[in-house]
């Protein structure tokens, strides 16, 4: 923790005729809301326990009993992993409602991508060219003490990357770049944009 000039006071001090100053910390008050060890909310809670059991549902893809007894598990061992996790990491993240509902522009953003990969088919089928495997890289707006744009490094890896011909490889925080994978060169989408991407991709 780092000390300001104020939690410092300087008192001079005589030793054997030399004048020396010395530095005495004063007592420190806790931050407002600081917490030693976090502890996740109830609603958080709640929320990252259904949302693991819709994704065991949806990744079974059905509720016999013998599934939904291994889900069970899974849930309980997956929820106390999320609330270790959740105590001891230091990093924050902070999701704004803004970048979350970008998540709206996905359902016009796939279909505008899969009309990409039909277009691909086609031209493999008509003998006029193919899908390559292209390796981009492009800015974003990126940085370690930023919470939300942290946050927005994470929804915009997840909303991109469900399209097939965008696949987010990773993000680099220090270069403040994003790499991805297209099988047919496009631009990089609004939805990207919004949640930090800039335009000016190039070929690796």
């Amino acid at each position: 923790m780092d000390l300001s000039p104020r939690d410092l006071a300087l008192r001079p001090e005589r030793t054997r005729g030399h004048r020396v100053t010395t530095f005495y910390t004063k007592p420190m008050k806790p931050r407002r809301g600081y917490r030693s060890s976090r502890t996740p909310s109830a609603g958080i809670s709640v929320l990252s326990t259904l949302l693991i059991a819709l994704l065991w549902i949806l990744f079974t893809g059905g509720m016999q009993r013998d599934e939904m007894i291994v889900g069970a598990a899974v849930l309980i061992l997956s929820s106390l992993f999320l609330y270790t996790v959740w105590r001891v990491e230091a990093f924050r993240l902070d999701f704004r409602l803004a970048d979350v509902a970008q998540g709206w522009r996905i359902p016009g953003y796939l279909v505008s991508k899969n009309i990409e990969i039909v277009k691909v088919l086609l031209k493999c089928w008509s003998g006029r060219g193919g899908a390559r495997s292209l390796y981009r890289v492009s800015g974003f707006k990126t940085s370690n003490s930023n919470p939300r744009l942290a946050a927005r490094q994470i929804l915009a890896t997840l909303y991109t990357t469900v399209a097939p011909n965008f696949i987010v490889i990773g993000i680099d925080d220090r270069q403040s770049r994003m790499l991805f994978h297209q099988i047919e060169r496009t631009g990089i989408s609004t939805l990207t944009k919004a949640l930090g991407a800039r335009t000016g991709a190039k070929r690796t």
